[in-house]
């Protein structure tokens, strides 16, 4: 029985599927008019016996009509800027038609007949969480069914959905987004018609096949609402995760943001006073400037979060602000003659009169060559002295400036760059292959 059951199962997805191009267009059905096929009096004698669409095709009206859902997501697209899902899905319907079975030893073994959708009842399963453009018209096809001898209805109607997603790039452009759909019946409680679904299937890896998003989860649950007089509606929940793969962003962003980053830290090893450093900063203030006019352009505008490359690139503006306003007053500190407060004075001799300082003092164009300390070589008077005592505190803050620098942008690497996804143990990936008998038995098993 399992045996035949399953060839049942297989014959109607093959039939739903190929039914507009293989099976002619069947006219409404003329109650008047006496067939001699077999097929003509089976459905003559099916529709046209007080069989009302209407109704539930239940004859005991205390039990409820179970139908059982199984999507298969066959291509979608996201738009960043309305944060929408666009999906075309293929909705696997199957319930029981107590007012459609037939004795197929009356009709020639005939065990399966295709009905018009507008000829027999179809439960009203609709998507509540739609975001309604004007330009766009979402719609299902009007199928054909496969109805069978024992009273099963098989519907496979492909829709043209759209839903409101949950904006999150923090991660930016390593973001995930996470898209929520809601299905169920407007009017009909749970008393009257039940909806059950297992599992959310992809219908192949090609529906992957998206130049910038992949669908890393598709998870289904089932919620019920309460209504007035004790009744519940049955709503299906499909949560689609999708995540951005996009190559381009990771080559256009976080490389000139590594070299701005770079070329900060390296004007700290120059003189407050040389030409270099001060050219050195303008370039890098020029280069944030056209970087962020490029970012106008690239970060999505929509959402409540902000991207998380994006405060790091307004923290790495201010720390070259800091940097300027750094070299400004390092410039005016070496110029200085008079007699150090006894703080500088302090800070500068212990800085100088041990290794460690010497070494991390030397040179102020990068010079890895050890030397001793300026101050243990002169011999000036007291005016030179100053001066050296004020060039060598520019000096220290420079080394001590670098540190700082270095560990912020450590600091904000760790707190605004993505350097990859956000590892779920929740996701769940079900993907339907075309020979894959085992799996599309299962879609076809009722839940009981």
């Amino acid at each position: 029985v399992f045996t035949i059951m399953s060839n049942m199962f297989l014959t109607s997805i093959v039939l739903v599927s190929v039914i507009s191009l293989s099976v002619r267009i069947t006219e409404a059905i003329d109650c008047d008019f006496n067939p001699e096929h077999a097929e003509g009096r089976l459905r003559k004698q099916l529709l046209c016996n007080s069989y009302n669409r209407y109704n539930r095709p239940v004859k005991d009206t205390k039990f409820s009509v179970n139908v059982s859902i199984s999507p298969m997501l066959i291509s979608f697209d996201y738009d960043n800027d309305d944060n929408t899902l666009n999906i075309n899905m293929a909705l696997m319907m199957r319930w029981t038609d107590e007012f459609l079975k037939w004795d197929a030893k009356d009709y020639e073994n005939i065990t399966s007949l295709i009905v018009r959708t507008d000829e027999i009842w179809i439960p009203d399963f609709r998507l509540f969480s739609s975001y309604y453009k004007p330009d766009t018209e979402m719609s299902c096809t009007n199928p054909r069914c496969l109805t069978f001898n024992d009273g099963h209805v098989t519907c496979v109607p492909a829709c043209d959905f759209n839903a409101r997603c949950e904006a999150d790039y923090t991660r930016w452009p390593l973001d995930s987004q996470q898209c929520r759909l809601y299905y169920g019946s407007w009017m009909e409680h749970s008393d009257e018609v039940d909806f059950h679904s297992r599992v959310s299937y992809l219908w192949s890896h090609q529906t992957n096949a998206n130049t910038q998003w992949r669908i890393v989860s598709s998870k289904v649950s089932k919620q019920t609402f309460a209504g007035k007089d004790n009744v519940t509606y049955p709503t299906l929940v499909y949560d689609y995760v999708i995540e951005r793969h996009s190559s381009f962003h990771l080559a256009a962003l976080l490389t000139p943001i590594l070299m701005l980053l770079c070329l900060n830290l390296f004007t700290t090893w120059l003189s407050t006073d040389c030409l270099e450093r001060k050219v050195l900063l303008a370039v890098s203030v020029f280069c944030h400037f056209q970087f962020m006019a490029l970012l106008k352009w690239t970060v999505p505008k929509s959402g409540d979060s902000v991207p998380g490359l994006l405060l790091f690139f307004r923290n790495s503006q201010i720390i070259t602000c800091l940097l300027l306003i750094h070299t400004a007053i390092g410039t005016w500190v070496k110029k200085l003659n008079r007699e150090p407060p006894t703080v500088v004075t302090l800070l500068t001799g212990t800085a100088t009169k041990n290794k460690v300082g010497e070494l991390f003092l030397a040179g102020d164009y990068m010079n890895v060559e050890y030397k001793k300390s300026e101050v243990e070589q002169k011999t000036a008077n007291d005016s030179e002295q100053n001066t050296v005592t004020w060039d060598t505190f520019s000096k220290v803050l420079d080394r001590v400036l670098f540190i700082v620098y270095l560990a912020a942008y450590g600091l904000f690497c760790l707190m605004h760059i993505s350097f990859q996804y956000t590892k779920q143990d929740n996701y769940e990936l079900h993907i339907l292959g075309y020979r894959d008998i085992n799996q599309i038995e299962e879609i076809y098993e009722i839940d009981g």
